[in-house]
């Protein structure tokens, strides 16, 4: 029997004894010691039983240290003591490498054998050819003592440090026993569910305090790996959500035979790499103590964490626990010559230095094989050529009688995994510059994010390591579009995870850069996520009919001078898009010149082809962007009841048409209800989707289709080609992988709505609220700016990157608690309440607001907060605010029924006004009339060509 299995038998049979002794077992134990006559046994056993009543104290004293330091008493005392006393801890805070040279830290914590820093067998051997290892690119922090709040050992500054400094140098065999047990009490204490979150907050801080002292940035993304050996890993595990609180970094864990409760945060993880040996009784023994840990409780963080990719189980073979034959034993050899010290060492070594794409101890496989795959829209439609963009030269003058959709536009391509380090960013193919950079036209630069320190924070935020859950695999399997190029790839940011969310580069954009650097290479930089857009080029047509050629059609040009359209006619390619897995046909052009909408015109989207024609990728009607309404309802009662009952009504009979209405509350004359908005105007959108009908119907015959709700921003805008004033819409799509490879991201209305092929606009009923409310404009308090809407987009900009990498797991899936909707109304819950807490959080807006508590700014902040209770009580119904929501780093975690139930409905209902999108945009529609907003509704009902075989249905809406 080696050391390690006598060590797990002690502890055994302690917990054995404990239940014979101290049970109702011990009327039957008294009565067989009375009738003992050897005087000798029972001394002995007298001992034995004051031991196990000392152990049982000492077990209900465990907390004592942690309630203590929670309480305050011990101040900052132990710290000086201990780094004067422990000379090694003070080399290594000392001789630290250099800030600059390291790119990620490592901190480790040791197993339940330690009392001070002379580790035990094999980890000082361990920690030593690790540090070499490493060398100058990771920075170790071993200086922990993982079973003390204080960071304390047991040797120094204790009332007991006597007694267990001469269980440390005893040659007693077994009296290390004591050592052990005194640590298990601290592993049980960070498990308990009363005392455990004090524990592990209190050695968080250590953690951090280790951290910052060796020059650690909190906030600056930089990785932090821990290693936890047998108790130390569970105790790494109950750190986690306090650490991703305050570093707000990537965090993975390797277990080292770790005691694993499974009650843990460990979805909060990158990841988890847990090693463990054939021989680890332990190992074996802990899954059985804690129900979180059976796969029967399938809703658990554990479990829940392993069906998302995030656990990697790793067999080190005839390995046992520790000691002699342990993972740290250098005197024990595998078959293959190594000793099991230097396998542990070649795993550990092999998961810090893993590249990118390539993940060597993968948590899942692909669980079905490719050929089996359904094919995704995205896919059918790119086997047409006019959706591949190879089909379009990437050098092109602006045509005569068109306008560049924006001052800088190109094409999105992730660098390769080689190029990736050296890129710092993606690269972007430059299709249009401004006159002063029309040189970069046709070349590939970089695009990269500002180092703006409020934008880094964000950044940071929603930077993951990507593993495919099993989830993920099967949806791929399914035909969901997702992003399987960044599969295994290690701090994916926001732009990666754009361009990297299709399989191809095909992901074209607009971009407003902050700054161009032309040195040795020429760089891009931007603050805000590029908006993805169709087509370079634009122009304002009406459709005279078909040419001769089939797809061709003849269009005239709009006019500025005589503003008809009586300018150059043109033939232009309008090719047949490719119909989706239903059959149905995203736009069509049969009888698109005969459509309502044309003689007010189109503006097209696209560029020329290979031939030289101008290929129409997208389309929008000009009409439904003009500030001319076709209808005005006047009065806050007659325009609430339109919100509640009137604008989805008769939709099928207004199929093919466009409807322009505005909600004129204040009763204000005509004139000046238009007048309101003007150029430079930023405004929010409401928006929501219906269903498809009718013979290609995408639901079943009852008619039930909850829709897709989203914000968006329109920006009042002076067209160029009419000189006339006009709605510019970009939407925020939360939005889930999906067979079309729409992304969630900020899409313009001529990609998510106008694009023929992958766009709505000509199979679904669309209604945009655009909502003019001064609450929601710039504040100036002295200098101190705060803007709403940007708070808002700032919200959604994680909101969306985290929907595109699925957390980490290649996939989101919408449910009963976290959807398109739930996320977005989420979003702006947090904006509101992120506004108002700046302003209440600093002194300079403060005794602005002092200073002039009459001026008009004043009063409209105090309509503000009025609009947030406002929009609270409707969302938070009970006024018990989801913990998803008040902790963003959980939104995405259990997002489907199956993988927590209870969590799920319970947050469903909490804020079930948000749970269908008609219900909450109508909602948010009401509560904004309410507080003075004027509503423009913009809707489209399967405009464009004329399709007999689809019908609009309206977004259902239920009781409500």
């Amino acid at each position: 029997m080696n050391k390690q299995s006598w060590k797990s038998w002690v502890l055994v049979l302690v917990a054995l004894s404990v239940i014979i002794f101290l049970s109702p077992l011990n009327v039957w134990w008294l009565n067989w010691y009375r009738v003992l006559e050897n005087q000798l046994l029972q001394i002995s056993l007298d001992l034995v039983r004051i031991g196990l009543l000392t152990l049982t104290f000492a077990g209900l004293l465990a907390p004592f240290e942690t309630l203590g330091w929670w309480a305050g008493w011990y101040g900052d005392r132990q710290q000086e003591p201990l780094l004067k006393e422990n000379s090694t801890t003070y080399n290594y805070l000392s001789e630290s490498p250099s800030q600059s040279k390291a790119s990620k830290y490592i901190v480790y914590l040791d197993g339940i054998g330690i009392s001070s820093f002379d580790y035990a067998f094999g980890v000082g051997p361990f920690l030593e050819r690790l540090t070499a290892i490493i060398g100058s690119d990771f920075i170790l922090i071993r200086e922990i003592m993982p079973y003390s709040v204080l960071n304390l050992p047991l040797t120094l500054n204790r009332p007991l440090a006597a007694f267990w400094r001469w269980v440390d140098r005893s040659q007693i065999k077994g009296v290390g026993v004591f050592i052990l047990l005194r640590n298990m009490f601290q592993v049980a204490v960070s498990v308990d569910s009363r005392y455990g979150p004090i524990f592990n907050r209190g050695t968080a801080q250590v953690i951090i305090d280790s951290l910052i002292k060796r020059g650690y940035q909190p906030g600056s993304g930089t990785p932090v790996t821990i290693i936890g050996y047998s108790g130390g890993g569970q105790v790494a595990l109950g750190t986690i959500p306090y650490l991703k609180k305050v570093l707000a970094a990537p965090l993975e864990v390797i277990s080292l035979a770790g005691v694993l409760s499974g009650n843990t945060e460990v979805v909060k993880l990158e990841h988890l790499y847990h090693l463990v040996g054939e021989q680890d009784l332990v190992a074996r023994f802990v899954p059985c103590l804690f129900p979180q840990r059976w796969s029967l409780i399938s809703w658990s963080n554990w479990n829940l964490a392993r069906s998302r990719g995030e656990i990697s189980f790793i067999s080190l073979g005839e390995v046992a626990h520790d000691g002699v034959g342990g993972p740290l034993d250098d005197t024990s050899y595998l078959a293959d010559g190594r000793s099991y010290l230097t396998q542990t060492l070649d795993i550990v070594t092999e998961i810090l230095y893993r590249q990118d794409g390539i993940e060597p101890f993968p948590a899942n496989v692909l669980t079905r094989p490719p050929k089996g795959r359904k094919l995704s829209n995205y896919e059918r439609y790119l086997q047409a050529a006019f959706n591949q963009v190879s089909y379009y030269p990437t050098k092109q003058l602006t045509p005569a009688g068109y306008q560049p959709v924006g001052n800088w536009i190109g094409r999105l391509i992730l660098p390769s995994l080689q190029e990736r380090a050296e890129v710092n960013g993606v690269f972007l193919e430059v299709y249009y510059a401004p006159p002063a950079y029309a040189h970069l036209i046709g070349t590939t630069v970089v695009l990269a994010w500002s180092d703006r320190p409020d934008l880094q924070v964000y950044l940071n935020q929603v930077k993951c390591s990507i593993h495919f859950s099993a989830q993920a695999y099967e949806s791929i399997n399914q035909g969901l579009v997702n992003p399987i190029r960044l599969n295994f790839w290690r701090e994916v940011d926001a732009l990666e995870s754009l361009v990297g969310a299709r399989p191809y580069d095909d992901v074209i954009v607009t971009l407003e850069p902050t700054s161009v650097s032309c040195d040795h290479k020429t760089v891009i930089y931007i603050e805000r996520e590029p908006v993805i857009i169709t087509g370079r080029f634009y122009a304002l047509v009406t459709i005279k009919g078909q040419a001769e050629d089939l797809d061709y059609f003849k269009v005239v040009h709009y006019n500025p001078h005589s503003q008809q359209f009586d300018g150059v006619e043109e033939v232009v390619y309008i090719p047949q898009v490719v119909a989706d897995v239903n059959g149905v046909f995203p736009s069509t052009t049969n009888k698109i010149d005969q459509s309502p909408v044309n003689s007010s015109g189109w503006y097209i989207y696209g560029e020329r082809n290979q031939d030289q024609i101008f290929t129409v990728r997208a389309i929008a009607p000009r009409a439904l962007f003009q500030l001319q309404p076709q209808r005005i309802v006047s009065g806050l009662e007659e325009a609430t009841n339109y919100i509640h009952n009137q604008y989805w009504q008769n939709i099928k009979e207004k199929k093919g048409q466009i409807e322009s209405i505005l909600l004129n509350p204040q009763s204000l004359p005509e004139a000046d209800a238009i007048a309101q908005y003007q150029e430079g105007d930023r405004l929010l959108v409401l928006h929501t989707y219906g269903g498809i009908g009718g013979k290609k119907a995408e639901v079943p015959q009852i008619g039930l289709f909850f829709g897709h709700f989203a914000f968006g921003i329109a920006t009042v805008v002076r067209e160029p080609i009419t000189q006339q004033l006009r709605f510019k819409i970009t939407y925020d799509q939360v939005y889930t992988q999906n067979l079309d490879g729409i992304i969630a991201a900020n899409l313009d209305w001529s990609n998510y709505l106008g694009d023929r092929q992958f766009g709505w606009l000509g199979s679904r009923p669309v209604v945009d609220i655009v909502v003019k409310l001064d609450v929601l404009e710039e504040y100036n308090f002295g200098g101190n700016i705060r803007f709403p809407l940007n708070a808002l987009a700032y919200q959604l900009d994680k909101m969306m990157a985290r929907y595109r990498t699925g957390d980490a797991t290649g996939a989101t899936f919408a449910g009963l608690a976290n959807s398109c909707v739930q996320d977005s109304c989420q979003a702006l819950y947090l904006a509101i309440k992120m506004i108002l807490s700046e302003i209440k959080h600093n002194p300079e807006i403060q005794n602005w607001i002092a200073t002039y508590p009459d001026d008009p700014q004043t009063k409209r902040l105090e309509r503000l907060i009025a609009l947030y209770k406002s929009i609270q009580s409707k969302l938070v119904p009970w006024q018990t605010v989801r913990s998803d929501w008040l902790d963003p780093f959980e939104s995405l975690i259990g997002t489907r029924l199956a993988e927590q139930p209870v969590t799920t409905i319970i947050n469903a209902v909490t804020s079930w006004r948000s749970l269908l999108p008609r219900l909450a945009n109508d909602q948010l529609a009401k509560i904004l009339l309410q507080h003075g907003a004027s509503i423009w509704l913009l809707k489209t009902n399967q405009v464009g060509g004329w399709d007999e075989d689809i019908e609009p249905i309206a977004p259902t809406k239920l009781w409500i």
